[in-house]
């Protein structure tokens, strides 16, 4: 299992460019509204503040048999959350989907009978009423999640947004250096 220290990525040699290139799209395609966001690559704190064997130190918001639902605040740190939202957002325009700005976010983690548990997940919505629906009443008709994976002593983000009504699926990833693999999840990534 991760330690706490696995969270704090220091200071990244993460480096923007103005215009990022991505293979599999061309370049009327890329995001200019979203590329104008310059998110922090690091902050003072580290990316998620847990307890021992991974655990948020407060108590869930809401609870299914597969997944707990911790509130962002408090966990996720305030420049991290911002390079989640301006990543999402980027991906967001791609896909043609509305922005969101970060403040209806949750946290879940993977229980015992998870696929894969203890699986730390952060997901955005537009809005609470949609947060809400979602994870408490299981209606996700748009999804936006971005998962934490390990990779040796480093983190890779899983972006995963869906939109039912178009049968839109897309899945982005983005190691801890910040280059870019589209159409895949950060899984299948070496």
């Amino acid at each position: 299992m991760l330690g706490t220290s696995a969270f704090a990525q220091g200071k990244p040699e993460l480096q923007y460019k103005s215009t990022p290139v991505l293979a599999s799209k061309p370049a009327e395609t890329l995001a200019p509204r979203a590329i104008l966001a310059r998110p922090p690559q690091s902050g003072n704190e580290p990316m998620l503040l847990l307890a021992p064997k991974n655990r948020p130190m407060t108590e869930p918001i809401a609870h299914t048999t597969k997944l707990d639902y911790y509130d962002c605040d408090g966990i996720v740190a305030p420049w991290f959350r911002e390079l989640i939202v301006a990543e999402m957002n980027y991906f967001a325009e791609l896909s043609e989907l509305p922005f969101v700005k970060g403040d209806a976010c949750v946290v879940s983690i993977g229980t015992t009978k998870s696929l894969t548990p203890g699986r730390i997940s952060i997901h955005l919505y537009t809005n609470l009423q949609r947060l809400s629906a979602c994870i408490r009443s299981e209606q996700c008709p748009v999804f936006r999640s971005v998962t934490l994976i390990p990779k040796d002593l480093v983190l890779y983000r899983s972006y995963f947004l869906s939109d039912m009504s178009r049968k839109l699926i897309a899945q982005y990833c983005v190691t801890d250096k910040g280059k870019l693999y589209s159409d895949t999840t950060c899984y299948t990534v070496p």
